[in-house]
């Protein structure tokens, strides 16, 4: 529809991190929906310059093909509820669209929470659909009426299947579980006292009795308004008194509606999510290069040129799949290439990715050495000189050949640092002084590009590193990589 549209929110749902709706709009189908809060909030956004997905009315259900790239951005791993506004299994909503999003949530890390009061429609549909690890399916059962939405999601193939008993708003009787490995409980809120139906203790006490008896995970949400709680004294009720700051009652506004503590505990558990490589492949190549590091690193043989191939390859791969810290994360329990060296690795970041340089300079400029010269293959202590400049050097190899004949023969390395000093020294551009300053500017040869923060760090890089003393030239790469971070996230978030 060409417009922009908000492709996540943050959210004060306790049981996920995000909402990511790539479906609005809904329709009332059983007694839990007499308060719905999605339809309360759509109608407030209706027309709202800032959510532009909400342009018709919450009866008429709207798809968002915008939003289905969303997951691939995140550049965190994250727990996501699935269509908060709607239900990802509505009649209106396309077969082939509820495949458009499983094909994300299959080619995407986060771990997904599909809850839907159409289980009938969701166990038909299951068979067609990819269930990979990371897809938690769910239903919502508000009374006994509508127990048969869980015999439907026992026959739905997800890692992890749950309930949300929210609004618990009538007694269940007996209840199997069979199959099901986590419940939500909650009371109805977001309403007039005189239209919500308050939840029964005995209702929630029978639920957790049955989860501990049969391992299930257990979650108490709220009970939704403080007369509904039975303990006055509970700590958890929310009490904003006029003397309080903004920051105090803003605080105090986070607590669950009603409080949510079941004889003096709080029962928030969530199972533990399986952890989930979109590509299998890669998990296990990345496994095999990173043993190939470490076992140069600690045996030195076939040394750094093993090490820097293999960093080649994982630097490449990861940042091949998208959002960078999401992958790093993902694949090898880190954020960043830094932390990477710094705790897998044990060597510094400097390091790491002088060799990495040094070995794509050869394989680069003379591949022919890593098969049958190795003898000649110098020092990576010496080719490091080249990394700043190896993008230059690769891309035109005969501009700079005298350098690179230098680089691989006799010449001895601080004769060949001062030679590279003076082949990429800067060129000064002529600029008045104001009276007492001694100021310099610099104009350097390149064309870069505003959003090539990369570029402009090597520059920083470069011209500090020479004035640094040696102790800190790891703290100084620990600030870039802050920087090169905080820029990354700004443009992600743009």
């Amino acid at each position: 529809m060409g417009v922009k549209i908000l492709a996540h929110s943050s959210t004060k749902i306790e049981w996920t991190d995000l909402t990511w709706n790539p479906v609005v709009g809904c329709h009332q189908i059983s007694d839990g929906c007499k308060n719905c809060y999605a339809k309360r909030d759509h109608t407030r956004y209706l027309g709202m310059k800032k959510q532009k997905k909400y342009i018709k009315p919450f009866e008429e259900v709207l798809t968002w093909d915008d939003v289905l790239e969303a997951p691939y951005q995140w550049n965190k791993r994250l727990s996501v509820f699935v269509c908060s506004m709607s239900d990802l299994f509505n009649k209106d909503v396309p077969d082939d669209f509820i495949k458009k999003v499983f094909k994300v949530m299959n080619e995407t890390p986060h771990f997904y929470q599909v809850l839907t009061k159409r289980s009938d429609r969701m166990q038909a549909l299951a068979p067609s659909l990819n269930w990979t690890p990371n897809i938690c399916a769910g239903v919502s059962v508000e009374n006994e009426k509508h127990l048969d939405r869980i015999d439907h999601l026992r026959e739905v193939p997800a890692s992890i299947r749950f309930i949300s008993f929210e609004p618990l708003i009538g007694e269940l009787g007996e209840v199997n579980l069979q199959g099901i490995h986590w419940i939500i409980v909650g009371g109805e809120s977001g309403g007039s006292k005189k239209s919500l139906r308050p939840i029964n203790k005995d209702w929630i006490d029978l639920l957790r009795e049955q989860c501990d008896e049969e391992g299930i995970v257990f979650f108490f949400k709220q009970w939704g308004r403080d007369e509904f709680n039975p303990d006055n004294n509970d700590p958890t009720i929310r009490n904003v008194t006029k003397d309080m700051s903004k920051a105090e009652k803003k605080e105090e506004e986070k607590k669950p509606k009603g409080g949510n503590q079941l004889d003096g505990i709080i029962y928030q558990n969530i199972p533990t999510f399986p952890t989930y490589y979109p590509d299998a492949n890669l998990h296990e190549e990345l496994s095999e290069l990173e043993l190939k590091i470490s076992n140069s690193i600690r045996s030195f043989t076939d040394s750094w040129i093993t090490i820097g191939a293999s960093l080649s390859a994982i630097k490449e791969r990861i940042e091949g799949l998208g959002s960078g810290r999401l992958y790093w994360q993902t694949y090898l329990g880190v954020n960043s290439f830094q932390e990477y060296c710094k705790t897998r690795l044990m060597i510094s970041r400097e390091t790491a990715t002088q060799m990495r340089q040094a070995f794509e300079i050869i394989n680069n400029l003379k591949p022919e050495l890593l098969a049958d010269g190795k003898d000649k293959i110098p020092s990576w202590t010496k080719l490091r000189k080249l990394g700043p400049h190896q993008d230059a050097i690769i891309k035109s190899p005969d501009k700079y050949e005298e350098i690179i004949a230098h680089a691989f023969d006799e010449t001895p390395r601080s004769e060949f640092n001062s030679e590279v000093n003076k082949r990429f020294k800067k060129r000064k551009k002529a600029k008045a002084k104001p009276a007492g300053e001694e100021q310099v500017d610099y104009e350097y040869s390149g064309a870069l590009k505003a959003s090539d923060w990369d570029a402009y760090i090597e520059l920083l890089k470069r011209d500090l590193t020479s004035k640094l003393i040696p102790t800190l030239e790891d703290e100084f790469e620990s600030l870039l990589d802050q920087l090169r971070t905080m820029l990354s996230d700004t443009v992600s978030s743009d």
